[in-house]
């Protein structure tokens, strides 16, 4: 088996990925991809784990129908763990949508239910956090020494907030393709080349393989991390959430919604404490009371952190304070 970091010259066809990071329950989906004037057997199967949170919905709602997906079956985090091995047997791809906090040892625990699997098999781990899944993703292959296993690392950096071309963070909409992880009797190249295509034609989303599993953990915690530190100030000040709800309310909208989420990030990216670090002593030079301070902070924490350039790993709600944290300096 190898792991491979980065391939081609950094940009490739975008991945056909399903799940966020943000998603709140652990479910059972199995996907059949239905294509016109393809017979059945030559159809593409997908079990997805994670699928009632706010994703889930937008994956039904928004990507599988633009798939062609005809065929949709759950199982809630209820059913008997015995009943999943048919449903890995039956899939080719494995998306893992389950919650940051405990993602590797879900991880890891898929990898062990998956290791007498005969037929070739693609683990698609997608966490918002990524160094430390690839570790211990890529040492429990090892063990289990399945040739048939492969696994694609990589963070979809779309969903319900934004995710359509038309919008105006739409260069944000991004794959962040990792590592590979080929098994020896299951390489990868051809396949991903395959579901790329169908991705943009559909989507026009764009995936980029310029950085490794560290590297990408540093520069989101620069962007999407600092944005984050707004969802911490909402969290802790009844008084800012009110204001931060009134002036941007998509942004408080989704913050809300994603509160745990937002901690785990905070917790678990290694590179969040100079983060918090940096977005704290700007906080401190405010008067620490309305919505122009919180921009004030990100605004000074962003240029201490990115040093005026753009991110090359964004975020739709990173993008808009950074407008609007600019427009206060004009």
């Amino acid at each position: 088996m190898r792991a491979a970091h980065l391939f081609g010259d950094g940009l490739i066809k975008p991945l056909f990925l399903v799940g966020s990071w943000w998603l709140c329950y652990l479910d059972v989906v199995t996907l059949e991809l239905s294509r016109p004037n393809v017979n059945r057997d030559e159809q593409t199967s997908v079990l997805i784990l994670g699928g009632k949170g706010e994703f889930g919905q937008f994956l039904r709602r928004d990507i599988l129908p633009s798939l062609g997906v005809s065929d949709v079956s759950i199982i809630e985090r209820e059913t008997p763990r015995e009943s999943h091995t048919s449903l890995l047997e039956h899939a080719h791809h494995v998306v893992l949508a389950t919650p940051l906090a405990g993602y590797a040892e879900r991880a890891c625990d898929l990898i062990y239910q998956a290791r007498h699997l005969k037929q070739p098999t693609t683990l698609w781990l997608i966490p918002s956090v990524q160094a430390g899944v690839f570790r211990a993703v890529s040492a429990t292959l090892k063990l289990v020494a399945n040739p048939k296993l492969s696994a694609v690392f990589v963070h979809p950096m779309y969903g319900p907030n934004g995710f359509r071309e038309t919008e105006a963070e739409a260069r944000t909409f991004q794959n962040v393709l990792t590592s590979l992880y080929s098994g020896l009797e299951h390489p990868l190249e051809q396949e991903i080349d395959k579901i790329t295509t169908l991705f943009l034609e559909r989507f026009n989303i764009t995936t980029t393989n310029r950085f490794d599993p560290d590297e990408h953990d540093r520069v989101t915690a620069y962007s999407q991390g600092l944005s984050y530190c707004i969802g911490r100030l909402m969290f802790e000040h009844p008084s800012l959430d009110q204001m931060i709800q009134k002036e941007m309310p998509d942004l408080h909208h989704s913050f809300t919604a994603n509160h745990d989420l937002i901690l785990d990030f905070l917790r678990i990216n290694s590179y969040m404490p100079q983060v918090l670090a940096a977005f704290e002593d700007a906080w401190r030079q405010t008067n620490q009371m309305i919505y122009k301070d919180v921009l004030r902070a990100f605004g000074q924490a962003d240029t201490a952190l990115n040093r005026g350039d753009d991110s090359p790993i964004s975020t739709k709600w990173y993008e808009q304070l950074r407008s609007a944290a600019r427009q206060l300096m004009v």
